[in-house]
């Protein structure tokens, strides 16, 4: 089997949940760590996959966590919280993610809203994610996560951000 057979293997085996056999491929085959698919690294296709023993193994083996590939081209932090992995958040997080908010397609606030998964923005805003930070792009322009959820239809979650725009707003009048 070459290497692209490898990949393509080990990519299945991922996306399908067998892990041990994906974790063998790899150990045998250390170069096939560095490959990158379409889809980003394998720690990218492991948070997709909601594989959190998987991910695990890849952090242990020392990928890098924080690493921007994939479509979009952001790090597994924000491809787990577009399909709703909150323990593979958390883990990455407690990990040492970064919740990149330089652009809107790395932040995984906005890939959480997108998502529709509360749970996840909940989470990211309690652990100090900027929510103010606005984006002008493609397809927005001035937009921050409130304004994000609203366009999308998230109104449980554009609630919930802007109720916290408000606290963030009345904290500052009242260390004025």
């Amino acid at each position: 089997m070459d290497n692209k057979e490898r990949a393509v293997k080990t990519y299945d085996l991922i996306k399908n949940g067998d892990t041990e056999q994906a974790k063998e491929i790899l150990i045998t085959d250390k170069r096939l760590l560095e490959f990158i698919t379409p889809f980003g690294t394998w720690l990218h296709v492991a948070a997709r996959a909601g594989s959190l023993d998987m991910v695990k193994f890849l952090v242990e083996y020392g990928m890098d966590i924080n690493t921007n590939e994939g479509v979009p081209k952001s790090a597994p932090i924000a491809h787990a919280a577009s399909v709703g992995e909150f323990s593979i958040v958390q883990y990455l997080y407690d990990r040492g993610a970064i919740l990149d908010v330089s652009d809107s397609s790395r932040n995984p606030l906005f890939s959480a809203i997108y998502g529709g998964h509360k749970e996840i923005v909940e989470y990211l805003v309690n652990q100090g994610i900027d929510i103010s930070v606005q984006y002008t792009g493609e397809n927005i322009e001035d937009m921050d996560a409130y304004r994000y959820a609203k366009e999308f239809g998230q109104t449980e979650i554009a609630d919930y951000l802007k109720q916290k725009l408000n606290e963030k707003v009345q904290k500052r009048v009242l260390e004025d």
